[in-house]
């Protein structure tokens, strides 16, 4: 079980990590456009997306430590 925690946070890191410069890239790309345009609006619910994923992921984390702590 410690293994697959270990992994687990890892990935999470991974997943953080790559979430973020996502997000950086979609901000700076879109910075440029001075009206809001298709492009614009895309990043927003590209921006919106990574966030409810980012959320989404972080509770079943935390779930799956409280299910190991509940059974160690």
């Amino acid at each position: 079980m410690k293994n697959l925690l270990k992994s687990m946070k890892s990935t999470q890191s991974s997943k953080l990590l790559v979430a973020f410069f996502l997000l950086a890239s979609t901000v700076f790309a879109v910075s440029a456009c001075e009206k809001q345009g298709p492009a614009e609006k895309a990043g927003e619910s590209i921006d919106q997306s990574m966030e409810s994923a980012k959320d989404s992921y972080k509770e079943g984390v935390e779930e799956v430590k409280d299910e190991v702590d509940d059974h160690s």
